[in-house]
């Protein structure tokens, strides 16, 4: 898919925010009736991300900004992880705010700009993003898991890739775990001319097709969005 102009100017900020917001009610805006949720967002900085043609680290960033914004609310876990060839606990914590208040924006900025900063070393830790999130998912046994990783997809300097299958359907397995969003992935060229996304979709396996998953390729965002929202509305039911 050509990098053009019109994709780039279609990538707002935060400032400029346009992804859609699900229609709320003035319980829900007060988080009143709200059951909570651990919301986990892991972002892959490497690959694609070290381009600036691709602008991942920008459609990283405003769908973080997006979660933190429109979906985390008081009583929710957030649970921040970036991905270089390790994996990064950015933040982990338990939101709590005044009258249902959302995340404050310096708070959003401050933590979107840490999640997205570019990698330096080599090697990626995909896999290793999805234990953790994994893992944290089962320390909250009693709260339903929304777990967001962005990422282009690419496996090739993943040392974990050949479980990659395995970790998704642990993390899938889970009675807790309501969505898994997969957002970014690369329609580039990869080995064998097979495309990064599809190469990824492949080593997902048979949770590929689970209808907890949603797969979201690179400049889909605005698409996949509002289902992705309307998921975790119906995962605090």
């Amino acid at each position: 898919m050509p990098v053009t102009p019109a994709l780039l100017s279609a990538l707002p900020l935060l400032s400029t925010l346009s992804l859609p917001v699900p229609a709320m009610s003035a319980s829900t805006l007060l988080g009143l009736s709200t059951p909570p949720l651990h919301l986990t967002v892991a972002v892959d900085m490497t690959g694609s991300s070290k381009n600036p043609a691709f602008r991942y680290a920008d459609q990283a960033r405003l769908l973080a900004q997006s979660v933190m914004l429109n979906q985390l609310r008081s009583g929710d876990t957030l649970t921040l992880l970036r991905v270089c060839d390790g994996v990064q606990t950015v933040a982990d914590f338990t939101f709590s705010s005044k009258n249902g208040a959302r995340m404050a924006r310096a708070d959003i900025l401050r933590y979107t700009t840490a999640l997205t900063k570019p990698c330096t070393g080599r090697g990626s830790a995909i896999t290793a993003g999805l234990t953790l999130a994994s893992k944290r998912a089962a320390q909250t046994a009693k709260v339903n898991d929304v777990i967001v990783l962005f990422t282009d997809g690419a496996l090739l300097d993943d040392p974990g890739r050949a479980g990659l299958g395995t970790v998704t359907r642990t993390l899938l397995g889970a009675k807790t775990t309501r969505t898994l969003f997969v957002a970014g992935l690369s329609p580039e060229a990869g080995a064998g001319g097979v495309s990064v996304r599809d190469s990824f979709v492949k080593a997902l396996g048979a949770s590929a097709s689970d209808r907890r998953v949603l797969l979201a390729g690179a400049y889909d965002l605005s698409n996949v969005y509002p289902t992705f929202a309307s998921a975790v509305k119906a995962a605090r039911r």
